[in-house]
């Protein structure tokens, strides 16, 4: 069975789900492969490509590229939007023990270990959470790039050999244009339960002084109750 977004569904029906959408992006790279063909010949070497855009051939993005790429990304915001949801009660938790949590030690200095050990298990909770959503989303940047890869190899196989050129340097495994992949902020998912409700996190210049930065920073700096040598109650857990 395959992990679906509400629960499960039959690997049967996902099978045929998948194999018809094959059938349709081999089928849309052989329609598309005639009007590509002077562009694709037409593509700088790749070692005079930038290495710091995403997007290293924007003119071929395709409407089926740009398709594939806005439905992961639907995907990945609605995983985001779920997770916030389902765990709405446990970021409001978060958020009034993040106030207490940083008056506590930083406005009274007056430490208190079992609080932030508790403050320590809802971080602990909401960042096992993340994860999950996170490796899901990778799922579907996965499945976009496999869709990808078959409409491209499609495209290739139909437009080659290339106008007096052969086959093109950059046309090797790695090349696939439109590539997906999660943006910045899956890898910092903390920032999140700075957010007011939104999937964005709050502005920059507000980040510093928001309790919940406030309290990870105190327990991050704060030894783990107990162990009686210094190490950061952070350490090892990871940031979302």
């Amino acid at each position: 069975m395959r992990a679906d977004t509400n629960g499960f569904i039959s690997s049967a029906r996902y099978v045929w789900s998948n194999r018809v959408t094959a059938i349709h992006d081999r089928h849309q790279g052989r329609r598309d492969a005639p009007g590509l063909r002077d562009r694709i010949a037409a593509l700088p070497h790749p070692d005079d490509l930038p290495h710091d855009v995403t997007d290293q051939f924007p003119e071929l993005l395709t409407p089926h590229v740009q398709g594939i790429r806005a439905s992961a990304s639907r995907g990945a915001d609605r995983l985001r939007s779920r997770l916030l949801h389902d765990e709405r009660e446990l970021c409001a938790r978060i958020h009034s023990e993040s106030v207490r949590v940083a008056a506590r030690y930083e406005e009274l200095r007056d430490p208190a270990p079992a609080a932030l050990a508790r403050y320590g298990e809802l971080i602990g909770v909401w960042r096992a959470s993340a994860g999950v959503c996170r490796s899901r989303a990778a799922v579907l940047t996965h499945e976009a790039n496999q869709r990808l890869a078959r409409y491209w190899t499609a495209v290739l196989t139909s437009v080659h050999p290339l106008p007096e050129e052969g086959e093109f340097p950059s046309c090797g495994p790695h090349w696939l244009p439109g590539r997906v992949a999660l943006d910045e902020s899956w890898q910092h998912t903390d920032d999140w339960l700075r957010g007011d409700g939104g999937l964005l996190p709050s502005p920059a210049a507000d980040r510093a002084g928001h309790p919940v930065t406030r309290a990870l920073a105190v327990l991050d700096a704060e030894p783990v109750r107990g162990t009686g040598n210094g190490t950061p109650a952070g350490a090892g857990r990871g940031h979302g």
